[in-house]
């Protein structure tokens, strides 16, 4: 199953939210607070590539799997595009 990118988003704006309610509270110094925002950052970056890594897989697992219909079908619309031009209609 595919990570909740959005899910993962609204949390990461969430957490980050609740660091700037902290700071204001005077209850994190700076430096505390680009080493949480740091390590949100990174916790989002991981969900993302995990996210992009699962779609190409599915992508290279369908591509491998409808290879024979997806030639057919470009071969098909290539065909159609040489015809039109050949008749003058593209």
């Amino acid at each position: 199953m595919l990570p909740d990118l959005i899910g993962a988003t609204r949390d990461y704006w969430r957490k980050l939210d609740e660091v700037e309610a902290a700071y204001r509270r005077q209850e994190l110094t700076i430096d505390e607070v680009d080493l949480k925002v740091k390590a949100l950052m990174v916790e989002l970056g991981q969900t993302r590539r995990q996210l992009l890594s699962d779609a190409w897989a599915i992508f290279q697992t369908f591509v491998r799997q409808q290879g024979d219909a997806l030639a057919g079908v470009a071969a098909l619309g290539v065909l159609a595009y040489v015809w039109l031009v050949a008749n003058g209609q593209a």
